[in-house]
């Protein structure tokens, strides 16, 4: 090969290698977060359960599950072995990226600059290392796009006979495009930009040939995702997935834009650096930059094109459907616009080469201000230590142990991390819906056979997230009531673990709970106070928390603007300490709880202040509107006696 043809291999091989290089330096040692979890776990169940999952539970396609299964089937299914998937879709992606740079910008140089562009970016240490579908969607995109367009210039741009290797390449660019769809749902948005851009050259110079080439892909997109779609016959992939609502297109922008800057991270600064709107304005600027920097020529433009689309196709789509379809936002589902950046970023890079020896100097200055995010105090936006929680379980286990999960879904989570523990889902789904709420009934119901037939001394509680579809917190409340919380050495993030010894049965719940007198009933046809009760044990030491509980049942009239103030009053008649909120919490009105059934509201925000004076106190409510629609009042909930 000479020695100048080679060049451009050496130079890809050695930006790959940077990419394999950062990768190494910067690979976690956090365990898995929930959604992870999900992943893996199907990484080592059957076929047969990996069908369900994909097609009639969760609403996720199937083939990155299916490709780590075979992965995991050789590489084992170990966090570092689950991740390595993850990371060498990675690579793949860079080498697309180098492909597909090359394509847009005319120059290998401009694919090499996009992947070095790309790969001190956050986003792509997000999609490198997270179990999940994100780097093999980013891989196919790049990789389809490339073939695309190599198959739209030797086989649709020129005329006379198609070449032998049209078939090929069009099976290739076709399978790719379709692998991408069937690895997330959201591929939809890229193939949209594919489209866009490719139906936008068709039309602007029409040919038979090129029509047919685009319509044949279309075609066979549609036909080969026509049997999933049959799969799904009769589900609504969309319901319980996200709560009701429009998110103003500004605040889903700056959820991208800061996504793409800082990954699955939040910025812990009280006054935090904008450094992902100085990445922003870095890709915007590649533009005016490429301008500049590029020839001129038609040929030249159409080619950059695709990266703008590529770009703002995926983005203003989400923006539309988080506003006007389902409010459902998250700054991971951009990712087909990370490609439409870095390729920006690329061609931006590559334009700098008219500044001559300072070329160097601005673009490790471009690459710098990329980097920057990965000097701030970035937290993970899930903090979770799953892993370290259900290593406690096991650690600190005892014969007659039992595990309830708050919720069901976090079944993957513990077969993962292999809980030996009996354990139980409350509420026992096996996916998360918002509009799916536990109540004390079925809480009852399931709890107290599962305590039974394990002849449960000790319950570990182990939650996330799990306000969602447990909002009044029966979980805990429950075995508040029937036991003792005992103290649990470290905490785990945002993942709480809790340890109670077991006193009662369960329908000793049911037992107090109707034997409560009701109180007092909100004017205007307002739920019921049906009464509550406070946990701890007489005396109260000073600074010590409070937990209290009280019950209601809904009324005839939703009344919105109904708070409680629950108050302490002390000897003197002062009162020392107050919360207030609506009756369980403010993301669960009474238009949510079910007519007749007991709904808990739990309080543990209060604390016995210092400075209160010893000897007899009180708790109060006292019940109000915010909007005023009846005069406040107040009831004594329970007595007290503090302990200096």
């Amino acid at each position: 090969m000479p020695r100048r043809a080679a060049r451009p291999i050496w130079i890809s091989a050695l930006a790959l290698l940077i990419g394999a290089a950062s990768l190494v330096a910067r690979w976690p040692e956090r365990g898995l977060w929930y959604d992870e979890t999900v992943n893996a776990y199907f990484a080592s169940q059957s076929w047969s359960d990996l069908w369900k999952w994909t097609a009639r539970i969760d609403n996720q396609v199937p083939l990155h599950f299916a490709l780590l299964k075979l992965w995991a089937s050789a590489a084992g299914t170990s966090e570092f072995a689950l991740r390595a998937f993850s990371a060498l879709c990675a690579l793949l992606l860079l080498a697309g990226l180098i492909a597909l740079g090359h394509r847009a910008g005319g120059r290998i140089a401009a694919g090499w600059w996009a992947a070095l562009a790309f790969i001190p970016a956050q986003s792509f240490v997000y999609a490198a290392f997270e179990v999940r579908p994100y780097a093999l969607a980013l891989a196919l995109f790049a990789w389809s796009s490339a073939l695309l367009w190599g198959l739209w210039t030797r086989c649709g741009a020129r005329a006379g006979p198609l070449e032998r290797s049209c078939g090929a390449l069009f099976a290739a660019a076709l399978l790719t495009a379709l692998a991408l769809l069937y690895t997330h749902y959201t591929g939809a948005l890229a193939l949209a930009a594919l489209a866009s851009y490719f139906g936008w050259r068709a039309l602007r110079a029409p040919s038979r040939r090129r029509i047919a080439l685009l319509a044949l892909w279309g075609g066979g997109l549609a036909i080969g995702f026509l049997p999933w779609v049959a799969a799904l016959a009769g589900r609504d992939v969309r319901a319980g997935t996200a709560y009701a609502g429009h998110i103003p297109p500004a605040d889903a922008l700056r959820t991208y834009v800061e996504f793409f800057a800082y990954g699955q991270n939040t910025l812990a600064e009280a006054d935090p650096p904008r450094y992902a709107w100085a990445i922003a304005a870095l890709v915007a600027a590649s533009i005016p930059l490429w301008w500049a920097g590029y020839p001129r020529s038609e040929r030249a433009w159409k080619r950059a094109l695709f990266a703008v689309l590529a770009l703002l196709v995926p983005l203003v789509t989400l923006l539309v459907m988080v506003y006007g379809v389902q409010g459902k936002l998250s700054g991971r589902h951009a990712w087909p616009a990370w490609l439409g950046a870095a390729l920006l970023l690329g061609l931006g890079l590559d334009a700098l080469r008219r500044l001559g020896p300072l070329s160097w100097l601005a673009r490790a200055a471009f690459v710098g201000v990329i980097a920057l995010p990965a000097t701030a105090n970035l937290h993970p936006l899930y903090n979770s230590y799953l892993r370290e929680a259900f290593a406690t379980i096991e650690q600190q286990a005892a014969p007659g142990d039992v595990l309830i999960l708050r919720d069901g879904t976090l079944f993957t989570a513990a077969s993962y991390y292999r809980a030996t523990l009996p354990w139980l889902g409350l509420p026992p789904e096996p996916i998360t819906d918002v509009n799916r709420f536990l109540f004390l009934p079925e809480a009852l119901d399931e709890l107290a056979p599962f305590l039974g037939e394990n002849n449960a001394r000790r319950a570990w509680m182990l939650s996330w997230q799990g306000h969602i579809m447990d909002p009044q917190n029966l979980t805990a409340g429950l075995l508040e009531l029937i036991g003792a919380r005992q103290p649990v050495a470290r905490g785990f993030g945002d993942v709480s673990l809790a340890l109670y010894t077991l006193h009662a049965a369960p329908n000793a719940v049911s037992e107090r709970v109707q034997a409560l007198e009701p109180l007092a009933e909100a004017p205007g046809g307002g739920p019921t106070l049906l009464g509550g009760y406070l946990l701890n044990p007489d005396p109260i030491q000073r600074g010590a928390p409070l937990l209290i509980h009280t019950w209601w049942e809904r009324g005839a009239q939703v009344v919105p603007g109904l708070r409680v103030s629950v108050r302490l009053y002390g000897a003197d008649g002062q009162f020392y300490a107050q919360w207030d909120q609506p009756p369980v919490s403010p993301t669960f009105g009474q238009e949510l709880w079910p007519p007749g059934v007991p709904v808990l509201s739990r309080f543990d925000q209060l604390a016995v202040p210092a400075d209160m004076p010893p000897g007899p106190a009180e708790i109060r409510l006292m019940i109000y509107d915010i909007g005023g629609a009846f005069e406040p009042f107040s009831v004594t909930l329970a007595a007290l006696a503090v302990q200096e």
